[in-house]
């Protein structure tokens, strides 16, 4: 029977102190356990599956941020190239050109021209 709960999140810190203690238990020479369980041995395997585990997690998270890092690049490659080839496209078929339209861009003639506002004479 486990002495700690599935659902028991172990801190940091906590684990900190474990691998202390993990350490001091392998400098006692003499330290036999009743219970197969609490054996250097099995404080060992626990040891070894705890540094795998965390070399995973970090080789994980690592290439979770370098695949955000190509993802991010290849976002701003693909924007860079469409926003030369709108301008490039205004370029060669005019700003007024159905083409520029099918780019998703609006034709020149499509916005709207300012009006200029009338001034208010004040009576006199």
């Amino acid at each position: 029977m486990s002495n700690v709960s599935e659902n028991t999140r172990v801190s940091p810190k906590q684990i900190l102190k474990d691998i202390e203690s993990y350490h001091a238990l392998c400098t006692l020479t003499d330290y036999k356990a009743n219970n197969p369980a609490n054996s250097r041995e099995a404080a060992d395997a626990a040891y070894k599956r705890l540094r795998e585990a965390e070399q995973n997690a970090v080789a994980t998270q690592v290439a979770a941020a370098a695949g955000a890092d190509a993802l991010a690049a290849a976002r701003r490659d693909i924007h860079d190239v469409i926003l030369g080839a709108k301008n490039e496209a205004k370029a060669l078929y005019g700003p007024s050109s159905d083409q520029v339209a099918a780019l998703g861009l609006k034709k020149k003639s499509e916005f709207s021209r300012r009006s200029k506002s009338k001034k208010e004479t004040p009576a006199g």
